[in-house]
């Protein structure tokens, strides 16, 4: 009995041996492993293995995207974005890879793709799966990726849904939203040292050192220099923990020569479809959307748009059908025309009335057909169509005009605007400040802290303007809570007044103020 015990023994012992031998021939043990962690935490795609050119010394950065803080979500078949990554310049790149972060939102039966793009060449393919997913995507870059000071990126979300759900579902089968983490890592022939390659890096943002300890007078002259920034089409973050890395007066004043004035308050003027979401080939069903913001109240001399030069590629449809068009401008419709399914190519001369065009407007180009549809679950086949880049809007010689128009002109032949302050800022209000000035100091005008002659004084929250005698024309601006647009109000003579929030008290005239005592 003892020796059948202790051959049991043994053949158990010899079973095990077995499985585990068995186990470690078919690498089940690590697929399980894989498996487990690509369902509780995704996978992560490497795309184009390449071996990175060896530095002698490896030097490291990460390069976040232009504008971190704007939201990149596509919405539905099809859907477009784009994200742009601004290079070093005084530190060179010998390689590195783009990562992007994705987390999908995908109903039960949906079949679809995340196709990614670098300079408009196709570089990454990423299946969508059904549920909530967080995935990863390597791609490594070449020299070529290199070439330029920028690497513009885009998405494109392409796929059908189930049949039985396209009527109640439609435009909502997928939802996938790029994360602010996706960025690119570089190694550099040398350190990330200079201020412009920190702000590259920091994705184009000037990060603002905002300590709670700083003073009236040294807060007044980074609020100047960080308008200045924003004027050069850099967004500003003003920074109050000193655990972020963040530049000082000297620092933001040393780094303002290395970015060049350009006009960022919006064109009315130009190409529409070079770059961004506008550009390149379009492929969808049903229907496509090119949708342009241009800005008129952002600057003084701006003219108003009196047409627009539509140009587009049009593809072949097939059984005789055709195309139908249709432009609106801030939710008008102001243009709508079938043409045919053979030519390709299309253009038509539209005239924009001026008398529903504001600050900020909205244009929108739609392309559709004529096909009936069997039912509402048939989409039809796919489309293909491009908004040339030559589409481009013209200017008539009839000059914008509002109350923000108007104190631009009176601020845009004094010379230097001088700025003032009425009390310390915190870091959010000193934003909102900057930001108000930014808009309302015009292009090319410059701007400076002032000491006794002040043309704008900043109002904190619920501070009292000052004593202002013989101000002449004087308008106060505010900041309007529903909207985050601007209130541009010009004031009566001895006109009481009060504000909520941050405001600008504008007063051309330039009164010189009396020297404050203590």
């Amino acid at each position: 009995m003892k020796n059948m015990r202790m051959i049991g023994i043994g053949l158990m012992g010899f079973l095990l041996a077995g499985i585990a031998l068995l186990l470690s021939t078919m690498n089940i043990l690590e697929q399980g492993k894989r498996y487990l962690h690509e369902v509780t935490s995704g996978t992560q795609l490497v795309f184009e293995h390449r071996t990175p050119a060896q530095a002698q010394d490896v030097y490291e950065a990460v390069v976040m995207r232009a504008d971190p803080d704007h939201p990149v979500i596509l919405s539905g078949f099809p859907a477009y974005q784009s994200v742009t990554f601004m290079m070093p310049v005084d530190a060179r790149p010998t390689s590195g890879y783009l990562q992007i972060d994705a987390t999908s939102q995908v109903l039960d039966g949906v079949e679809g793709v995340l196709r990614i793009s670098i300079n408009n060449t196709r570089r990454g393919e990423m299946l969508l799966r059904s549920g909530e997913v967080g995935r990863s995507l390597q791609i490594p870059l070449s020299q070529a990726d290199f070439a330029g000071n920028q690497l513009v990126v885009s998405f494109s979300l392409q796929g059908t849904g189930p049949q039985i759900q396209c009527g109640s579902q439609d435009g909502f089968e997928a939802v996938v939203e790029i994360e602010t983490t996706s960025s690119v890592f570089l190694t550099l022939d040398r350190p990330l040292q200079s201020v412009r390659d920190q702000v590259h890096a920091w994705g184009n943002v000037v990060r603002v050192a905002w300590p709670d300890w700083l003073k009236k007078d040294e807060q007044l002259r980074r609020l100047v220099l960080a308008t200045q920034f924003q004027r050069r089409g850099l967004a500003t973050v003003f920074a109050p923990s000193s655990q972020e890395p963040a530049l000082n007066t000297l620092e933001l004043r040393a780094a303002l020569p290395a970015f060049p004035e350009t006009d960022v308050h919006g064109r009315t003027v130009g190409a529409l479809a070079q770059k961004g979401m506008n550009g390149g080939l379009r492929r969808f069903y049903r229907q496509a959307v090119w949708r342009e913001r241009f800005n008129l109240g952002g600057r003084s001399g701006q003219y108003i748009p009196s047409q627009l030069d539509l140009r587009m590629q049009l593809g072949h449809l097939m059984h005789g059908q055709n195309w139908s068009l249709t432009v609106t401008l801030n939710n008008r419709l102001v243009f709508q025309e079938h043409t045919t399914g053979t030519h390709a190519e299309y253009q038509a001369l539209i005239d924009l009335p001026a008398d529903i065009q504001v600050a900020t407007n909205t244009l929108e180009v739609v392309a559709t057909t004529t096909a009936p549809k069997d039912g509402v679950c048939d989409q039809g086949p796919e489309l293909v169509a491009e908004l040339l880049p030559h589409s481009r809007l013209i200017v008539s010689d009839m000059p914008f005009a509002n109350a923000m128009s108007e104190l631009h002109t009176a601020l845009h032949n004094i010379g230097p605007v001088n700025i003032a302050m009425t009390s310390e800022l915190t870091a959010p209000d000193a934003a909102a400040a900057s930001r108000m000035l930014d808009l309302v100091i015009p292009a090319g005008v410059e701007l400076k802290p002032a000491g006794r002659k002040a043309h704008i004084h900043v109002l904190g929250p619920g501070h009292p303007a000052p004593l202002l005698p013989h101000a002449g024309a004087t308008w106060l601006v505010t900041q309007v809570s529903a909207t985050q647009g601007l209130s541009v109000r010009k004031l009566l003579p001895n006109e009481p007044m009060s504000h909520v929030g941050v405001a600008l008290l504008v007063t051309p005239a330039a009164p010189v103020l009396p020297e404050a005592k203590g």
